[in-house]
C-alpha cells in the first residue's frame, strides 16, 4: 500500500480481547502470536483463547508499528524501556 492511500477502518463488529501473556512461534513462512491469560491461582498456567499467524512480511509491519507507538509514548513521558522493578 503506498503511504498516501488511506485505509476505511470498520470495527462494528470486532471482539476485544484481553490477555497479559502473549507468546510467539515464528518460523521461515510465519509468525504465530499466541494471546493468553495466566491463571492466578496457578502462575504457571495460561489460558491461551487467541492466535494471531501472520506472514513474515507482516509480522516485520507489525512489529516496525508496535515500535512506532512505544517510541511515541516514550517521547510523550508516557511509559520508559526501564525494566519494571
Amino acid at each position: 500500500m503506498k503511504p498516501q492511500e488511506s485505509l476505511e477502518i470498520i470495527d462494528e463488529e470486532a471482539q476485544s480481547l484481553f490477555s497479559n501473556l502473549i507468546s510467539f512461534h515464528v518460523n521461515p513462512e510465519e509468525a504465530c502470536m499466541g494471546l493468553g491469560i495466566r491463571d492466578i491461582r496457578e502462575p504457571n498456567v495460561v489460558n491461551v483463547h487467541s492466535y494471531i499467524h501472520m506472514s513474515i512480511p507482516h509480522f516485520l509491519r507489525f512489529a516496525e508499528a508496535v515500535n512506532k507507538q512505544v517510541n511515541l509514548l516514550i517521547e510523550k513521558g508516557v511509559i520508559t524501556r526501564e525494566p519494571e522493578q
